[in-house]
Parts: structure tokens; C-alpha cells; sequence
């Protein structure tokens, strides 16, 4: 199975849905693109993307359930991905279920911003972060870590948060920015307990959005657990709005 090295074949690819595709998307670029490996046919516009900055590396798939199928079983993609963490569609369950034997997975929604709805939420002790502030944040998120938090998402990306006391108390952030693609992606937000209910979430989160929004990032998406309604209540007031329904977890070989 060759691997995919044409970046505009790859985008082309990918914009066929750009909501599904959004973190693919801004994989195509740096800092991200380092760990990003796409494999495909070239007559075909199905592709897998194995992007190997956490453990077990993330997987996506695009394209008819036969070829994925094909993609996943060949040698140097099952090498990669003896353990892989999936994000799926509905139409590839089947596909997961024969290329690999066991699959812990949770129902999601995939949200997308419609900025015509945008409404910020404004409140005081907002503050941007940056990497001097690494040892705050990492200290908040021990309460409830997010899988998939690494450092450099505080250089690379946008990151606000609420400071009372002298202490954070709710923050948001991006998982992937990409100004070439005009995508971004909310992520890690986090609220202390005893400060939820009071329109925290709302206030960071928005806070992101505006920054992405000001660069001229088109398409801002998220994700959330689908049980999750006290979550979604925060996004669909600040302008977002369900796009699909999709598992994710960890599967091994």
C-alpha cells in the first residue's frame, strides 16, 4: 500500500467533507505534520491518516468501507497500528470489526461552529495563556486530565482561561490550528467542580472561538461525548451545532 506524499492530493482528498475532516485537515501542516502518515491508493479517494504524537497513535479513515478495509489490513499500516486510537463513522463499524478484535469505544458528537450564531460569553479574570504558564495548567488538569493535552498545544494553538484567587479555574483551547487550511479544533475544556454553573465554560470557550475567528479560521469544530447534554447546552449557546454522530476509543489487532 503506497503511502500518500502528494499534500494537495491529500487535501483535495479531504475536503470532500471538511466538517469530518478538520483535524485531518490541519495535520497536512507543521507542527502537526510530522507525525502525520497517510496511506492510500493512488486511483482512489479513501485514506487513512496514523498520526503518531500520542500513544496509541490516532487513526482516521475516509473512503468506501472496501477500501479502507484494504488500507487497514496492509503490512506497513498494521505495523503502525498494533493499538490505535479510532475516530469512525457509522458506515466503517464493520470495517473495525475485522481488522481489529477488540474496540473500546463511547458514542460522539462531532459540533461545528456556524458563525452567523457566534454569541461570545463575556466574564471577568479572562486571560490568555502561554507556555510560562505550562505548570498552572498542568496542575488543573490533574484533577480531570484530557487524553490528549501535550505542551506544545500552548505555543501552537490558542489557549484562555479564568484566574480567581490567583489560581486558574476553567480554561479551553485547541487541539489543532491551521491558518493554510482554515480549520480549528476546541478542545480541553476544563472546569473546577465548585466553580461550574456559573458560565465559565461558556466564557473560555468563546474566548477561543473569537481568537480563531479573528484569523480568519473558517471552519471551528469540536468534540464531545454524546451523553454529555450539560456540555452540549455550553456549545449550542455560544453557535455550535451537531454535524454527526461517531465512536471513539482504543482497538487493538
Amino acid at each position: 500500500m503506497p503511502r500518500l506524499t502528494d499534500q494537495e492530493d491529500i487535501r483535495s482528498r479531504l475536503e470532500r467533507d471538511r466538517i469530518w475532516s478538520a483535524f485531518s485537515l490541519a495535520d497536512l501542516d507543521e507542527p502537526y505534520a510530522t507525525h502525520a502518515h497517510w496511506f492510500g491508493d493512488a486511483d482512489d479517494e479513501a485514506l487513512v491518516l496514523v498520526y503518531g504524537a500520542f500513544t496509541p497513535p490516532i487513526v482516521y479513515l475516509q473512503g468506501s468501507s472496501e477500501a479502507c478495509d484494504r488500507i487497514l489490513g496492509d503490512a506497513a499500516v498494521r505495523e503502525r497500528t498494533a493499538s490505535a486510537w479510532l475516530n469512525v463513522l457509522p458506515a466503517h463499524d464493520a470495517v473495525v470489526r475485522r481488522q481489529f478484535s477488540t474496540f473500546a469505544s463511547r458514542p460522539m458528537v462531532r459540533m461545528r461552529l456556524q458563525p452567523e450564531r457566534f454569541a461570545p460569553v463575556m466574564c471577568d479574570g479572562l486571560v490568555r495563556l502561554g507556555m510560562p504558564d505550562l505548570p498552572e495548567l498542568e496542575a488543573l488538569y490533574a484533577e480531570d486530565r484530557p487524553a490528549f493535552f501535550i505542551p506544545s498545544q500552548l505555543t501552537d494553538g490558542v489557549y484562555f482561561a479564568v484566574r480567581e484567587g490567583g489560581r486558574l479555574v476553567s480554561v479551553a483551547g485547541t487541539h489543532v490550528v491551521s491558518a493554510h487550511g482554515r480549520v480549528g479544533a476546541l478542545g480541553n475544556v476544563y472546569t473546577r467542580p465548585e466553580c461550574r454553573g456559573r458560565g465559565l465554560a461558556g466564557a473560555v470557550a468563546s474566548a477561543v472561538v473569537a481568537d480563531l475567528l479573528s484569523r480568519g479560521i473558517s471552519t471551528i469544530v469540536l468534540n464531545i461525548v454524546a451523553t454529555n447534554d450539560p456540555a452540549r447546552r455550553v456549545y449550542e449557546r455560544i453557535g455550535f451545532a451537531e454535524y454527526c454522530v461517531y465512536h471513539e476509543g482504543e482497538a487493538r489487532r
